[in-house]
């Protein structure tokens, strides 16, 4: 199958690491002519995964054109950080499946991806890849689940088609707006888990605890969804590898902040990664119904400037004790 794949981050390596297993043609949008070139001659990104290589027979194109892209494309799969995505499309998409694996909001309305590609003009059916899937352990073949959403049921299918492999493994759902929900709220919460681990394993189990049980109500308000959905992978799993693993990169953004960094000097420590729970708290702060969740408010605070860093850490603990 023909695939535009937009973005060359950890994630895009990751997921073009399971499509060209899986025998996919890739048609690459990325943002850099050097990245292009040493992908398509080499199969390497230069600094993300630099020892790894991918097949260059099965990369048609990679480049920036992204007319070129969707030329030949049977489906989309986006894997670009949300704070970019409008930067990057912004012209109508091809009558194609698109399958989102960014997990953020779209700047600078704050809207999912689901509603900023209605937004553009998108006519194909839509679908969502998200669950617990570190990239770094993905393109080692750890044993992986994910969720995947669908608006159709048939695309679930197209879905075990291109990503499936013994070790990476997709679970069927129709809660696609929860699921996205979701993905958007772990990496804020993991703010908070990366600035109580400060405090050690008693504070991050506590508040792991905490959070999940507002992370629910939050859900809830949101884009409902059955209890016993979100005790699985895409849900509580999600929020569980971002909380507690040594790659999430919003944990490591949140340690920061409780050491008394700024925001702006947090995200210049991960050295060019996103923390898409910094970017993500801005656009909640104007959500209405979302002030009476303390955890939530205590971080968002935090992240867009209305409390100190200083503070993030006397706060969660004040949340806590509530």
């Amino acid at each position: 199958m023909n695939v535009a794949l937009l973005g060359g981050g950890s994630w895009g390596i990751a997921l073009a690491t399971l499509l060209t297993e899986n025998q996919h043609t890739l048609h690459w949008w990325v943002h850099s002519p050097d990245l292009a070139h040493r992908l398509q001659t080499e199969g390497r990104h230069p600094t993300i995964f630099p020892d790894y290589t991918l097949p260059t027979s099965q990369i048609a194109y990679v480049g920036q054109d992204l007319s070129g892209v969707f030329k030949q494309a049977e489906v989309v799969v986006g894997a670009l950080p949300a704070a970019y995505l409008s930067e990057v499309l912004r012209q109508p998409l091809p009558s194609v499946p698109y399958i989102s694996a960014t997990k953020g909001l779209v700047p600078p309305e704050g809207l999912l991806v689901s509603q900023y590609l209605e937004k553009i003009g998108r006519s194909g059916p839509f679908a969502v890849l998200s669950g617990p899937s570190h990239a770094e352990e993905v393109i080692q073949r750890h044993p992986t689940w994910v969720a995947f959403a669908y608006e159709e049921p048939e695309l679930f299918q197209t879905g075990r088609y291109l990503f499936e492999r013994p070790y990476f493994r997709l679970l069927a759902t129709s809660h696609l707006q929860s699921l996205e929900w979701s993905g958007v709220l772990k990496n804020v919460y993991a703010i908070g888990m990366g600035a109580i681990s400060l405090w050690g394993d008693n504070a991050r189990a506590a508040l792991s605890a905490a959070i999940q049980r507002e992370f629910y109500a939050v859900l809830s308000a949101l884009a409902p969804v059955p209890i016993t959905v979100y005790l699985s992978p895409g849900w509580t799993g999600d929020f569980l590898v971002t909380a507690f693993s040594q790659y999430s990169r919003n944990q490591r953004f949140g340690s920061y902040l409780a050491q008394g960094y700024s925001p702006q000097v947090a995200l210049q420590r991960l050295g060019g990664m996103v923390a898409e729970g910094y970017f993500t708290a801005h656009h909640l702060k104007s959500l209405p119904g979302l002030s009476r969740f303390p955890i939530l408010q205590t971080i968002i605070s935090v992240c867009t400037g209305s409390a100190t860093p200083q503070t993030l850490l006397e706060q969660l603990s004040a949340a806590l004790s509530a």
